[in-house]
């Protein structure tokens, strides 16, 4: 056989693998960002007016709605934007933003693309995170709101420190962060039993993947962005986090004079939550398993109680910031 056809063969024998690690990593991208996320109409979600907060409702020409809540008018000067995690949007963290309302914030929560009140028939990716963080500073900036603070939890700290890097806001807290969506992926694999040497091969095809959907910035590293951003930012994390485990976990990976750490002993992947309200949040896959008939008594206030000294910790950052 001649070279040039041997060779011939060697080049289509590898285009055609890459083709086919890309046409995977669009489809497992898929599995974990190819759906909407809403509310599951077996759980609870607290409302505004269980907290005795007003809810204003914003939407922005990009179809992303949410609410501005507040406790009263005399608290409209700061300007809390919560970003939320993986899941039905912000409503799963109305406990907590309560908690910065009853401090004299007011909260501005926008639920991302593909989430429970926004458009869209899928979320798209991690990125898509960012931009629902930007929109949302970008309508306070064009409502006059000057002192801007993002706090945001797993996917939404992610969303909220990459949003940080290109948008000025005070200061951020950033809970349960992941570095970027393709590290996010390749943890994620392994997790579901993927090999982790194949999960290792796919990861650059993943971020291809992110590269089409976004561009370039659909790539963005958080823990870089904590760095550049310039700005306080408080990055906080549980030592027994299997979610955002420390590989993949901004908090391990970000320093610099800007940045301030709380790592809190015992917690997981909800460490403003007390010991006790994350193990009752773990028990919720297995009883909707189950059925409804298992859910009916779960006590769901005590699944989201606060640790009101990580609360406080979060509380007096912002204050000083």
């Amino acid at each position: 056989m001649q070279p040039w056809l041997i060779a011939v063969i060697v080049a289509a024998a590898v285009l055609f693998v890459f083709l086919l690690f890309l046409v995977l990593a669009f489809i497992s991208e898929g599995f974990a960002f190819g759906k909407r996320c809403d509310k599951n109409p077996l759980l609870k979600y607290f409302t505004a007016e269980e907290f005795n907060l007003t809810a204003e409702p914003v939407s922005t020409s990009r179809g992303l709605k949410g609410f501005i809540y507040r406790k009263n008018e005399s608290n409209a000067d700061k300007l809390i934007i919560f970003c939320h995690g993986m899941g039905p949007g912000h409503i799963a963290y109305t406990t907590e933003i309560a908690y910065f309302c009853t401090l004299g914030y007011t909260v501005l929560a926008l639920d991302s693309k593909g989430c429970n009140f926004s458009d869209g028939k899928n979320l798209k990716g991690m990125y898509s995170g960012v931009e629902t963080a930007k929109a949302a500073i970008d309508y306070a900036r064009a409502n006059a709101y000057e002192k801007i603070y993002l706090v945001g939890h797993s996917w939404g700290a992610y969303s909220a420190l990459c949003a940080s890097a290109e948008r000025k806001v005070s200061a951020v807290v950033a809970i349960s962060a992941p570095t970027s969506p393709s590290k996010t992926m390749q943890e994620g694999a392994v997790n579901v039993g993927m090999p982790r040497v194949i999960a290792a091969i796919f990861r650059p095809f993943w971020w291809i993947v992110n590269l089409f959907k976004f561009g370039a910035k659909g790539n963005a590293n958080a823990a870089k962005c904590a760095r550049k951003n310039g700005i306080p930012t408080l990055l906080i994390h549980g030592d027994k986090d299997k979610i955002v485990s420390p590989s993949k976990a901004v908090y391990y990976k970000a320093e610099g004079e800007n940045i301030t750490k709380l790592l809190v002993s015992g917690k997981a992947h909800n460490p403003y939550n007390t010991g006790n309200a994350e193990k009752l949040l773990s028990e919720i896959p297995q009883r909707l398993k189950k059925g409804a008939e298992s859910i009916k008594d779960f006590d769901f206030k005590a699944a989201t109680e606060e640790d009101k000294e990580v609360m406080q910790k979060m509380a007096l950052f912002l204050q000083n910031n």
